[in-house]
């Protein structure tokens, strides 16, 4: 009797053994079709992974593609033109400066003018009445033209340089102002020239074709301002009107810095940059007409 209840207790634990592993061989087919009738279908931990690799990736190589793009485009080895860099504002408006614009007025107020280009360009224009009171204008100054196609640069040159009026970026605007004021409201900028020079003779070279080509004639450089109520030392006289040089305007270079510091108008360090620029675009084709000969 014992010996029967001991062989049924064997026949029913390899009974539960053989169920148990019956049912996991069904369990492992079963996970194994579904993962085989849907492929992208993975455990949650690996998809937290891999998303997390790619966002990971993307930070470190967010900004890549606009750097090499930039590259491409210039077609020239990535350089800062000058120090300081311009301010945001600043960059606006000179992009603004380059871009295109129209122009239909008839005696349309010089106030009204500036406000409609400061609308159609988004950017701030100031109007400098005290500077036009003292040449005897106005800011309803009439303005007759019809342009377009052209850079707003251009117009603005067209409507105020026959009224002796000027613009410039000062204080994160474009002022409009007179010639003369223009005229001293003078940069201090630094232009690195290490890649288009490498001993004294050249730079001298370079400085003397940027003086040739990008700053006004001598005798312009050399008009004097007047000057109310100057008082010399502790007389108390008062010296009236005087006139004095504008002096003040330089172009130097720094060796030891292979460096160009220039103290001057916008208009001067507009023409600067451009020539620094196509003096590197020619550079960069004589390079490659060279490696093509070879």
């Amino acid at each position: 009797m014992q010996w029967f209840l001991k062989r049924n207790h064997l026949f029913v634990l390899l009974l539960c053994i053989s169920t148990g592993w019956v049912l996991m061989t069904v369990s492992a087919e079963v996970a194994q079709n579904t993962r085989a009738g849907n492929p992208d279908a993975s455990s949650e931990a690996d998809l937290d992974i891999v998303e997390q690799d790619v966002f990971v990736s993307s930070q470190k190589h967010q900004s890549t593609p606009q750097t090499q793009k930039q590259t491409a485009d210039s077609g020239i080895k990535s350089i800062q033109l000058f120090y300081p860099p311009l301010t945001k504002h600043a960059q606006t408006i000179q992009r603004e400066l380059n871009a295109e614009t129209k122009a239909d007025f008839s005696d349309t107020p010089l106030t009204e003018v500036t406000g409609f280009f400061q609308n159609q360009h988004g950017i701030n224009i100031f109007l400098d009445a005290l500077a036009l009171e003292q040449v005897g204008l106005t800011a309803k100054e009439p303005v007759n033209v019809s342009l377009s196609g052209i850079k707003l640069m251009s117009a603005l040159d067209i409507i105020l340089r026959p009224m002796g009026l000027d613009y410039v970026i000062d204080q994160e605007v474009l002022k409009i102002t007179t010639i003369e004021k223009a005229n001293r409201t003078l940069t201090v900028r630094i232009y690195p020239i290490a890649d288009l020079g490498s001993s004294p003779e050249e730079f001298a070279a370079l400085e003397n074709v940027i003086r040739n080509i990008c700053l006004p004639p001598s005798s312009m450089r050399q008009k004097t301002y007047p000057v109310d109520d100057l008082v010399i030392g502790d007389s108390g006289l008062s010296t009236g009107k005087l006139s004095v040089p504008d002096s003040s305007r330089s172009i130097s270079i720094v060796p030891q810095c292979q460096a160009l510091v220039v103290n001057d108008t916008d208009r001067v360090h507009f023409k600067i940059s451009e020539l620094l620029n196509q003096l590197r675009q020619v550079r960069k084709a004589q390079t490659s007409l060279k490696s093509e000969a070879k």
